[in-house]
């Protein structure tokens, strides 16, 4: 396990730089089995080099406005995407997906998430929304595999103590959790390097799925 480098495109993202995003925001007070299987997975790497989201952090990332800084968005444009992404998702009905199990990667820890399906539509209508709007070269920022990070590693451990962070998180139970999902977001975001922190500021409200107008 190596230190986490938050990535802008391809290249590290750099200091006071700010991106947009969109975003499925977590509220850990509306999905309290999710909070408890999060409690779980710190409690059982107490003393580990990683620096675990905070509670108010937790997110999806669909997509990464990677082609210019947040700070070169004008505000039509911003508006632009805004509602280009609220018609995207009337057509995605919101759905309940599976949080877990918790897994140790190279540079921290994930949930994995599924089923996959009702994710990759909505990240697909995502990334319609800034197409239109932006173009098809807006992003070079792939997302892979849909996740939720739980943490991010601050220094490097040896193999033996990544198998123990492995077999810790496995020993978790529960180790899956339902996560209702009925809105994205878009959002201004900035990464800590030092700290391995992602904070974000809203664009706009929520922005809803399913919604009729």
């Amino acid at each position: 396990m190596k230190p986490f480098i938050f990535r802008h495109g391809q290249d590290v993202w750099g200091k006071d730089l700010s991106l947009l995003h969109a975003y499925v925001t977590v509220d850990l007070g509306q999905n309290p089995e999710l909070a408890e299987l999060i409690r779980d997975v710190r409690a059982a790497t107490v003393g580990d080099p990683l620096r675990h989201v905070d509670d108010g952090g937790f997110h999806v990332t669909l997509y990464q406005l990677s082609e210019k800084p947040a700070s070169a968005i004008p505000d039509e444009e911003r508006q632009a995407l805004v509602a280009e992404l609220t018609r995207q998702m009337r057509a995605v009905t919101p759905f309940t997906i599976t949080v877990g199990s918790p897994l140790a990667y190279g540079t921290g820890l994930v949930f994995d998430l599924g089923p996959d399906e009702p994710l990759n539509e909505l990240r697909a209508a995502a990334t319609r929304a800034f197409t239109m709007v932006r173009g098809p070269e807006a992003t070079t920022y792939d997302t892979n595999v849909l996740h939720l990070t739980e943490s991010y590693a601050t220094a490097e451990v040896s193999l033996d103590h990544f198998h123990q962070i492995q077999r810790r998180v496995r020993r978790v139970r529960p180790s899956h959790a339902p996560l209702r999902i009925a809105s994205i977001e878009l959002v201004d975001v900035s990464a800590n390097a030092v700290e391995k922190t992602i904070t974000w500021k809203p664009v706009a409200p929520p922005i809803p799925l399913g919604a009729s107008h």
